[in-house]
């Protein structure tokens, strides 16, 4: 046996030996939330239109989110501030989070509009909607850090990728406002309370593992 594949073998045995969480609880409550995920109405043209829609706002948010990361990126080619904690902790921490969700939302979206989704596609793209605006309760503290921590000279573009970032705020709120319109209270409660146990159990998870969750 080569060395790659022991060491391979070697990591998933550790990874299957480690104690893995008690995830009973959240899997008896995502049971029971499931049937009442079945009722989203993934047929109806007024949904898929709905679907549609929010697939628009977020198509604004993904082209604010690519610029913002153009223009925040160039500083990783920029030798006096490339080695910045500052510049590590808005990547790290906000832009490469927020691209994750964004697109898990975007694919969603698409899945349902185009009526190839299925029902955990809804409270898929509602939580990573709801995680993008949890990022962006802190992000504009870690962009005021990097902004200090550059210094006068790059005040400008810092200022300029922050105000393009912004702009993934107000559309992401209307795709989720069209979201919740879309379906009936109790759907719309239960798809908002699978997206918290999602999150709850990847953070188990990853805590299991040693690593961070956003």
């Amino acid at each position: 046996m080569s060395y790659s594949q022991w060491d391979v073998l070697n990591n998933n045995y550790m990874f299957e030996t480690r104690p893995q969480p008690d995830l009973s609880d959240a899997n008896a409550e995502m049971s029971r939330l499931q049937p009442i995920l079945q009722h989203i109405p993934l047929s109806s043209p007024a949904f898929r239109q709905a679907m549609s829609s929010v697939l628009q706002h977020l198509q604004v948010v993904s082209r604010a989110l690519a610029l913002g990361c153009g223009m925040s990126s160039e500083f990783r080619y920029l030798p006096e501030a490339w080695g910045l904690p500052e510049l590590q902790i808005v990547h790290a921490r906000y832009l490469t989070p927020l691209s994750y969700h964004l697109y898990s939302a975007l694919g969603a979206a698409e899945l349902l509009a185009t009526g190839h989704g299925r029902y955990s596609h809804f409270p898929l793209g509602v939580g990573c909607m709801l995680s993008i605006l949890r990022l962006w309760e802190t992000f504009p503290e870690a962009v005021a850090n990097l902004r200090r921590a550059a210094g006068p000279h790059y005040t400008a573009t810092i200022d300029q990728a922050e105000r393009t970032l912004m702009q993934m705020v107000p559309q992401t709120q209307q795709a989720l406002t069209i979201s919740r319109s879309a379906v009936e209270s109790a759907i719309w409660e239960a798809a908002v309370r699978a997206s918290q146990l999602a999150y709850e159990v990847r953070g188990r998870v990853a805590k299991s593992m040693e690593q961070e969750v956003y």
